[in-house]
């Protein structure tokens, strides 16, 4: 179990606490909150997921660096002073530039979920999906879903995602906000808590 996904699930009880209030209040704006936390908490966590199994890739004997890890940039003076490093300050410094170097980019599409597994998965890109799915089908909620089916749920989550926080939930040339329901919240929210498991899980595999 890596420390990121511990902290995706303190980030992702948020969603839950929108799932009371609204069950109190009946405000559907706790309801739409979901669909941003649930997205952020994600997209948080996959960026320090990368950092973090990417410094246990470098950390490994012999070391392994995959193709992105390659290309991640570091200043030219900092790299002068790697040798005065000691092991644990070298392996922080390393950690903390892979997090620079990734953290404005957006993990929530599931092409950039699979750039960001590029980082730290040494498996064939064309088994990324299938890796994920298979640990989602673990769950016994998935059995009948393909690798395009999650790859979709996950587009049509993040779109939702951003029309809530672009549009406040109203389509090109509408005066009014999608309809939410509660259940569609939960799925969101269960749907999000469920890949981050499965790639948490894979990942923790193939780093072992």
């Amino acid at each position: 179990m890596s420390e990121a996904i511990i902290r995706f699930r303190v980030h992702l009880a948020e969603s839950e606490q929108c799932l009371e209030n609204f069950r109190s209040t009946s405000h559907e704006f706790s309801l739409r909150h979901i669909w941003i936390i649930s997205v952020s908490s994600f997209d948080l966590y996959l960026t320090e997921l990368v950092s973090e199994a990417g410094l246990r890739l470098i950390d490994k004997t012999p070391r392994i660096l995959t193709q992105n890890l390659r290309q991640v940039e570091f200043p030219l003076g900092n790299v002068l002073e790697i040798d005065r490093m000691n092991s644990v300050e070298r392996l922080l410094f390393f950690k903390q530039h892979i997090f620079a170097s990734i953290q404005y980019k957006s993990f929530y599409r599931p092409e950039k979920i699979s750039e960001a597994l590029s980082y730290i998965w040494t498996c064939p890109a064309k088994e990324k999906w299938a890796r994920i799915l298979g640990r989602m089908k673990l769950t016994g909620r998935y059995s009948d879903k393909t690798e395009e089916d999650i790859r979709e749920e996950l587009t049509l989550i993040g779109d939702r995602r951003d029309l809530i926080a672009h549009s406040v939930d109203r389509p090109p040339g509408r005066s009014e906000a999608n309809p939410v329901r509660q259940e569609d919240a939960a799925r969101v929210h269960m749907f999000i808590a469920d890949i981050a498991e499965a790639i948490d899980l894979e990942t923790e595999a193939l780093l072992s």
